[in-house]
């Protein structure tokens, strides 16, 4: 096959050879993207917003009644019968549980005869006494002995030990008690309370605040209270105490946390005891401020001097000082002025989020 080239002449083919390379330095020069040069520094961008902006702080923890009582026994005798189920609403001093009394009759019995005896003791040990017929040491040793057995006596209230009763006005929401075992009263008993009693009529949550944060808490201060068994509805409460002191949020941790008492107002919600809840406390609220996103806002570690980054239609940085008032979890309430008072910020201006070091006034941006 013949060269189409062979009978070109060597200028010609120069020229042809030249304009190809033209050709694809045109053809790549479109393809190659422009430097950073000609299009500027790439930065993202927010907007200035007005609105209204909240500032929490959220912990969850577990909903309880707001008094509850573990009851033990004082005795440890075997129960006889137990008078109340889970669920039952119970009044202060009401009969939880019957004890064994014979066994309680026994011990009296025995209290009762060492009593008697130490009596009819301590009354000849008088006599002989006051007739200079019994040293002093010896009478005294008579009326300790016969103090202690009317103390010990006393101790035996057997309406009182057979009996275990409910020490609060409640709902039982717990029953451990069963019949035929000890009561489990007293040193090297059980830790396990035979029943826990709970006032389910008023809630509330104990919350744990990190003490980087209580200094924001202050009694009075209202709570939005969610959970599962809430679906879609909320609860309002409002802090009721605050711990004057506080406690290691870990077992050997060095951060410590300050115990905190919510209130709940359950109304007609179907809010229970026992659930585990996130309790949104309100700190502080400002209405119609402008914001910006809390990462556009740039501070200068040399001077502790604020700052955002105005865009302009042109696509060129303006850097405008601002004060920080309420910072919420997002956004953060901004305001700028100049010195006649006229506002250097207005919403829907664009304003560079993230903006580094390398930033200047002036300088032209290309917007990703």
């Amino acid at each position: 096959m013949k060269n189409p080239l062979k009978n070109v002449s060597k200028k010609k083919k120069t020229l042809i050879i030249i304009g190809g390379i033209v050709v694809i330095c045109i053809i790549v020069s479109f393809i190659k993207p422009k430097s950073d040069a000609s299009q500027g520094v790439l930065v993202s961008a927010g907007t200035v917003s007005r609105g209204n902006l909240s500032q929490t702080i959220s912990i969850k923890s577990t909903v309880e009644g707001s008094d509850s009582a573990n009851v033990f026994s004082a005795a440890n005798y075997r129960i006889n019968s137990v008078t109340v189920k889970e669920g039952d609403v119970v009044q202060e001093g009401q009969i939880l549980a019957r004890l064994d009394a014979d066994d309680l009759t026994d011990e009296y019995n025995k209290a009762k005869i060492s009593y008697d005896e130490a009596k009819r003791n301590y009354d000849n040990s008088k006599t002989l006494y006051e007739e200079g017929a019994l040293s002093q040491s010896d009478y005294l040793e008579a009326k300790a002995a016969y103090d202690t057995s009317a103390l010990t006596l006393s101790s035996f209230n057997i309406t009182e030990n057979a009996n275990v009763t409910s020490p609060i006005a409640g709902t039982v929401t717990r029953v451990n008690a069963t019949v035929g075992k000890l009561a489990n009263g007293g040193s090297g008993g059980s830790s396990e309370p035979l029943f826990v009693i709970e006032n389910l009529d008023n809630l509330q949550m104990k919350v744990k605040v990190s003490e980087y944060d209580i200094g924001k808490i202050k009694v009075g201060q209202s709570a939005t209270i969610t959970a599962e068994v809430l679906g879609d509805v909320s609860v309002t409460g409002v802090v009721s105490h605050i711990s004057p002191t506080g406690e290691a949020r870990d077992a050997g941790g060095s951060e410590m946390v300050i115990p905190v008492v919510i209130d709940i107002d359950k109304g007609e919600s179907n809010l229970i005891a026992g659930v585990t809840a996130k309790a949104t406390i309100l700190i502080d609220e400002v209405a119609d401020v402008l914001t910006v996103p809390i990462d556009a806002v740039f501070e200068d570690p040399s001077t502790g001097e604020t700052s955002v980054f105005i865009i302009s239609e042109n696509d060129t940085l303006t850097k405008v000082p601002v004060n920080i008032g309420l910072e919420g979890d997002f956004d953060t309430e901004i305001s700028a002025a100049d010195e006649s008072g006229s506002a250097l910020l207005t919403e829907g201006a664009r304003i560079v989020l993230a903006p580094s070091y390398e930033l200047a006034d002036g300088m032209a941006v290309t917007v990703m």
